[in-house]
């Protein structure tokens, strides 16, 4: 019984609730030795990215992901821009847009035929056109991705649709708009 409570209150105290946004240097270190999938995917711990962007501790997410891209393991060409968006992200939710969008230009790929034909570099155009407040660049990228097939493509239309009715706010805000 007293196992089982002290097993609970370790739980209790590891819980997301009760980290809040605290990042130290000895919460990046374990993270260092997380695979790809452990620590941007699932959020291994309280204290990956992911977990931390859950709990909308966006500077410290942004901080844990630039710590992994440098001291992390070797990671693949695609999943070095899979953690380089998702810091993008966390940059821009944290308000620092233009910081955003310069990491998210470095997420576009080699052009590269994909079963369904994803087009993930329109996407990230009309990302960066929205946090760097370029509307013709941000209407002809919605315009493009929403005529492309696919259920990926179809998505990403309509994370770039609700940046474009949104275009005065904040990245937070506005991918957090209503779909169309």
């Amino acid at each position: 019984m007293l196992a089982a409570l002290v097993t609970a209150l370790a739980l209790q105290a590891a819980s997301p609730d009760a980290v809040g946004c605290a990042l130290t240097p000895e919460h990046l270190t374990p993270n260092r030795t997380l695979s790809f999938e452990s620590f941007d995917q699932a959020g291994g711990t309280p204290w990956t990215a992911r977990k931390l962007g859950e709990r909308d501790c966006y500077v410290e997410a942004a901080r844990a992901s630039e710590d992994y891209l440098l001291h992390g393991p070797e990671l693949t060409e695609r999943q070095r821009q899979v953690v380089s968006w998702h810091l993008g992200q966390y940059l821009a939710s944290s308000g620092a847009e233009l910081e955003a969008a310069r990491v998210m230009a470095t997420t576009i790929r080699r052009e590269e035929m994909t079963p369904d034909n994803f087009d993930w570099n329109t996407y990230v155009l009309g990302t960066h056109a929205f946090l760097t407040k370029d509307r013709a660049a941000m209407d002809a990228a919605v315009t493009a991705l929403s005529g492309q097939e696919g259920m990926r493509n179809q998505i990403n239309a309509r994370a770039l649709r609700r940046l474009q009715g949104c275009f005065d706010k904040s990245y937070r805000e506005a991918y957090a708009c209503p779909a169309e």
